[in-house]
């Protein structure tokens, strides 16, 4: 954080024209004024719950997806160019369609979900590959029924991995759907009063949009991570 802010005032500095990088204490002050905003609250709730349904609908498809293609390596050769089609989707430049299909204010939500879910599987299914396969073993020839197999030992020791991937994927599942916002102007969200300012030439407003977005990011993903390091330590 400390870093950012040098930078900023080092941008400041270097730039020097106010229209373009406005003063620190000017950013402040528009921050100030969005938190005392409804508008601004009610456009960070509705980015918030877009950026959670693409994410759990995103982390519910892949978590199935994956345990299956861990199970039955067959299909993993079926699905895997699915996922690697969708890895290299360009969402973004696809998003009028998607506004066209679903409107401006789903089409983030499906932006999002198009380039998580490839993410998320990965993630996924490099975790549960990742398990001891002695354990497993074992857990076979003690004849552990399969949903005991999948309770006791591929959620439990796949978790804290699949826990920190899902935090960076909730951090990227807001940039995904705030850059969506900004381009399709959607109402009563983040990126459309980012766009808000830009068309009326509020650049404290703007920036102060910008960093509070960046630190909504960090701290999603923090939320997530210390989640994740508690589940470890239980796991352990």
């Amino acid at each position: 954080m400390a870093f950012l802010l040098c930078c900023y005032l080092l941008t400041y500095w270097i730039v020097g024209n106010e229209l373009l990088v406005p003063a620190p204490l000017d950013t402040l002050k528009a921050i100030g004024k969005l938190f005392v905003n409804a508008g601004f609250w009610s456009g960070v709730g509705s980015t918030l719950l877009r950026v959670l349904i693409a994410f759990v609908c995103a982390f519910i498809l892949a978590a199935i997806f994956a345990v299956i293609s861990y199970l039955y390596p067959f299909f993993e050769g079926i699905f895997m160019p699915i996922v690697s089609a969708l890895r290299s989707l360009p969402v973004l430049a696809v998003l009028l369609i998607l506004i066209s299909l679903f409107g401006a204010g789903e089409a983030p939500i499906a932006v999002a979900f198009l380039s998580l879910f490839p993410m998320l599987y990965a993630g996924i299914l490099a975790a549960l590959s990742g398990i001891d396969k002695q354990l497993i073993e074992i857990s076979r020839i003690c004849g552990t029924p399969m949903y005991r197999r999948i309770t006791r030992i591929y959620l439990p020791l796949s978790a804290p991995y699949v826990l920190r991937e899902a935090g960076a994927a909730l951090s990227f599942s807001l940039k995904l759907v705030v850059s969506a916002e900004v381009i399709s102007y959607t109402a009563t969200s983040l990126g459309g009063m980012m766009q808000e300012s830009k068309v009326y030439s509020d650049i404290p407003e703007l920036f102060a949009l910008v960093i509070l977005a960046f630190v909504l990011g960090l701290i999603l993903e923090s939320i997530v991570s210390l989640i994740a390091s508690a589940v470890e330590k239980k796991v352990r």
